[in-house]
């Protein structure tokens, strides 16, 4: 990627240097249908006692990890131009992409993605994109008979705590950038703007800072679009 902010973008997820909340939803049939539960998050700028303020709140942990997601288009991104986000997190096939009913808030900046993670979905998803044959059933299949390619390796080193109803993960990538996030689930799309205003409260706590108020960072990325852990 070319700067910092793409490069971010991809590896937490962002849609767009617009895009301040993600609420991603997750299909659960082998149709492409409504999913039935909506995570809502936000991003913020960790500051540099944050683990002990997790301490000081009660915060449980929950697990270590590490992502590597290879993001996948043609050559001239086809599916990245047109909001679809396709990736393989260690191993595992995912798209984000926008909901056929997606309202944007021009107010609190939010917006609303669509998760899937079962191939069929994947493939008919990115077929009526790309204009081929959506009669695949493997994302490998659609990878070949679409021309699309990686264009981008991230890795990131993840810890996850929970606390009541919420999420918290820290992020790290391997080009030194830092970002916490936190989520939580909710039935359904009328109770995203109080789960919002919750999370919000839940980072005034923890001395958490909106990640697209904040400063911009001077941090210069590796020579190539892929970063390897080392």
């Amino acid at each position: 990627m070319a700067d910092l902010r793409a490069a971010v973008e991809f590896c937490m997820e962002q849609p767009d240097e617009e895009a301040k909340d993600e609420v991603s939803t997750s299909t659960q049939t082998t149709e492409v249908a409504k999913p039935d539960v909506v995570e809502v998050e936000r991003k913020f700028v960790l500051p540099d006692d944050f683990e002990q303020k997790l301490s000081d709140i009660g915060a449980s942990f929950l697990q270590k990890k590490t992502l590597t997601d290879m993001y996948y288009d043609t050559d001239d991104y086809r599916l990245t131009l047109s909001d679809h986000w396709l990736r393989q997190r260690n191993g595992t096939w995912e798209l984000k992409c926008p909901p056929s009913l997606r309202k944007s808030d021009s107010q609190n900046m939010s917006c609303q993605y669509a998760e899937y993670t079962k191939e069929i979905d994947i493939v008919q998803m990115c077929a009526a994109v790309l204009d081929v044959d959506g009669r695949d059933i493997i994302v490998d299949s659609l990878i070949t008979h679409s021309n699309c390619h990686k264009f981008a390796t991230l890795v990131t080193h993840r810890k996850s705590y929970a606390v009541d109803n919420f999420t918290i993960d820290l992020d790290v990538t391997d080009f030194g950038f830092q970002v916490g996030e936190i989520e939580t689930l909710v039935v359904d799309q009328s109770r995203i703007a109080d789960a919002l205003t919750k999370i919000d409260k839940l980072a005034e706590k923890l001395g958490f800072r909106d990640l697209w108020t904040a400063p911009v960072l001077d941090v210069s990325l590796p020579s190539t679009t892929t970063t390897e852990a080392t």
